[in-house]
């Protein structure tokens, strides 16, 4: 009985758990939206602390610029429900060279997001009417850390329903052994040998002492309850930590003068890598084409390992071309480092 209850419990855990952390609003908003000049109205339900982003893309990907040369450009998103809206601040840089209270490109803002419910309002004052054959979409999204956080949560909850199920598992097994072993002696009862025979005494059958079978039936179970632990920390071992463990994505770096990776570099110049909004990449403020640019750099860098490859791309730049770029530089001996505003306000010697 206690084992079918600790087992019954801990699915019943881990699926209401599971359930519970798939209805976080990691993805508050996911919602198709025009692009023509007006105003983008969206409600949405936070049920989590956390940071988040407010950003407009095509769902085939691409620039949010027309063929007309004209781009995206939205009224400045100030604050949302009382929440303060910020941007880089290169975004902000940018905004009081224009001298206008607007954000270009598919960035509006993020801000810390707190239990309740919101109206977001972006007026769209470009007329890009033309990228609503892309289906642009609008998403209010965590951060990547909420995303992480969350998923430890899951999988914390998973191993502890998983380590309960099994000593659950163990006692219901032990119990059932148990309950048979008493029907067995309980048949044996009908053939209770006579008490005498021919006049003379019979043998009695002896009992077993009440106290054997029961600590034969505990350390039963805590031998099952030693092998699942066993079992299951050999399996988080070997998945967390084990030979084939396996990193996915792109190792880059960010510049800092003080760290010893940039103080003995093998390289006299580092390489600077830049891509452009309009697709066009350069090296060294030369315009090269994509496919050539794993050649030139190894030209360039030769049989030295680990020299510099600093990497630019404008704010407006898809993803899937930055990480084409960076995938390009990472197959060559060079280190990718990004630019950021800090970094380009910084003297790299």
């Amino acid at each position: 009985m206690v084992g079918c209850v600790v087992l019954l419990a801990a699915i019943v855990g881990f699926i209401g758990t599971t359930y519970w952390i798939q209805s976080r609003t990691l993805r508050a908003v996911d919602m198709p939206v025009s692009l023509v000049r007006g105003t983008i109205n969206a409600d949405l339900d936070l049920n989590i602390h956390g940071s988040y982003s407010i950003d407009i893309g095509l769902s085939q990907g691409g620039n949010l610029i027309c063929s007309n040369g004209v781009g995206l450009e939205t009224r400045r998103i100030s604050s949302l429900g009382g929440l303060p809206v910020y941007r880089y601040q290169w975004i902000e840089d940018e905004s009081r060279a224009r001298g206008r209270d607007t954000v270009t490109g598919s960035f509006l803002g993020g801000f810390e997001g707190k239990r309740g419910h919101y109206n977001l309002r972006i007026e769209v004052l470009s007329d890009t009417g033309c990228l609503d054959a892309g289906n642009p979409r609008l998403y209010v999204i965590a951060s990547n850390d909420d995303f992480f956080r969350w998923n430890r949560y899951y999988q914390n909850a998973f191993w502890i329903s998983f380590l309960s199920g099994s000593i659950g598992l163990g006692v219901l097994i032990v119990g059932i052994r148990e309950s048979l072993r008493r029907r067995r002696a309980e048949g044996l009862d009908f053939f209770e040998p006579p008490r005498s025979l021919h006049g003379y005494p019979a043998l009695h059958r002896v009992k077993v002492a009440p106290w054997i079978p029961f600590f034969s039936q505990i350390g039963l179970l805590y031998s099952q309850i030693l092998l699942l632990l066993v079992i299951s920390g050999i399996l988080v071992f070997h998945y967390a930590w084990g030979y084939d463990h396996r990193s996915y994505g792109l190792f880059v770096l960010t510049y800092f003068p003080e760290s010893s990776l940039f103080k003995h570099v093998p390289c006299e110049q580092a390489c600077v890598v830049r891509v452009e909004s309009s697709n066009k990449w350069y090296l060294n403020s030369a315009r090269i084409e994509p496919d050539n640019l794993s050649d030139a750099l190894r030209a360039q860098i030769g049989a030295r390992a680990s020299c510099t490859v600093f990497f630019d791309a404008e704010p407006d730049v898809p993803y899937a071309e930055a990480i084409r770029a960076i995938d390009r530089i990472e197959q060559t001996p060079g280190r990718v480092v990004l630019l950021t505003p800090e970094t380009k306000r910084t003297g790299i010697p």
